[in-house]
């Protein structure tokens, strides 16, 4: 059985950022760089300093963060 992710978007103060899950796990989260208007993903719980991958496209993010590329 495979674990199903899920994104929530979050509103903070100052900004948003968009949780992911892996089943009821959370592994990372979505922000969107205020500079260059990219998607940066940010693995674990509470990391916001280590970007894995940065996209133009949010769908293009969800999809390497699912397969790990």
């Amino acid at each position: 059985m495979t674990s199903v992710f899920k994104y929530q978007e979050k509103d903070l103060l100052g900004g948003w950022l968009i949780e992911v899950r892996k089943g009821i796990i959370r592994i990372g989260n979505i922000r969107r760089n205020q500079i260059s208007g990219k998607f940066q993903y940010y693995p674990g719980s509470n990391n916001v300093l280590n970007i894995a991958f940065e996209e133009d496209d949010l769908d293009i993010l969800k999809q390497r963060i699912e397969t790990g590329r």
